[in-house]
């Protein structure tokens, strides 16, 4: 029973070597990677450095999570070699950045050495295995990152449907609003209509004649005065005025020997 105990010991414990080995280069490679991406995007625009630095504070906090059991010591009494590899590769690519997943890291480092005598500076692990354990690593975090990116990509489109949905709950009122404003108008216009004076109608040009007649205006010039008032279709007595309303002033006699001549208004 003891031999089978320690066949099982020795399995676990290689099996440890080389995936906490390929976790420790994996980390080191995404660790290089995020850095290229900070200054890629700083380089370029100002919205793709905030889209990066929103997207790197969320895996950051995710991480803080993940590396958080590593604090309890029951969570190292149940681990497997697959859970110890992958906490140890989230703690040591933020181990340079933040000092929570760097003391994460010194955890695992301390439990290793002191639970299954593995230091993670030479773990002497089969480098064969190790490469396919970096492999695999690598393929599991491509699916990762894919379903990452189609997860943002969701939430984009369910953001701009949203925006066309509440655009579209809108339209009826702002249609309602432009409707209203419209008939407003209309209905100004047409009382301004209304209360502006009917000066071109044949009710008012032949009580106007009939005035002038009454006063000894002549015929002729009646009818002269209609024929303006027709083509100008204002009052008549808007004729006399000049540009700026009034009336011009009479023309000063030049002399006493100046003849006035009498028309048929002179009576």
């Amino acid at each position: 029973m003891s031999e089978a105990n320690d066949g099982i010991d020795e399995a676990f414990e290689g099996q440890l070597r080389v995936l906490v080995t390929a976790a420790g280069q994996v980390a080191e490679r995404l660790s290089r990677s995020r850095e290229s991406e900070l200054r890629r995007a700083e380089a370029g625009s100002e919205q793709e450095a905030r889209e990066l630095q929103s997207r790197l504070e969320a895996e950051n906090q995710v991480a803080r999570a993940q590396a958080g059991a590593v604090h309890r010591s029951e969570w190292w009494d149940t681990a497997t070699p697959e859970q110890i590899g992958d906490t140890y590769q989230v703690a040591r690519a933020w181990a340079n950045e933040d000092p929570e997943l760097a003391r994460a890291e010194q955890r695992i480092r301390e439990e290793l050495r002191t639970r299954y005598g593995v230091d993670v500076a030479g773990t002497n692990a089969d480098s064969g295995a190790v490469r396919e354990a970096i492999a695999r690593a690598e393929q599991r975090r491509v699916r990762a990152e894919a379903e990452r990116q189609g997860a943002r990509a969701d939430s984009a489109e369910a953001q701009r449907l949203m925006a066309v949905a509440n655009t579209a709950d809108r339209l009826p009122e702002r249609a309602a609003v432009v409707g209203d404003e419209a008939e407003r108008q209309a209905q100004a216009e047409a009382a301004r209509t209304a209360s502006e004076p009917l000066y071109d109608s044949a009710e008012r040009r032949t009580t106007t004649a009939a005035d002038l007649e009454a006063h000894g205006v002549g015929p002729e010039l009646v009818a002269t005065r209609m024929r303006a008032d027709v083509s100008q279709a204002k009052p008549a007595t808007e004729t006399t005025r000049g540009a700026g309303g009034k009336a011009p002033k009479a023309r000063k006699s030049r002399g006493r020997g100046s003849q006035v001549q009498r028309t048929g208004l002179e009576r």
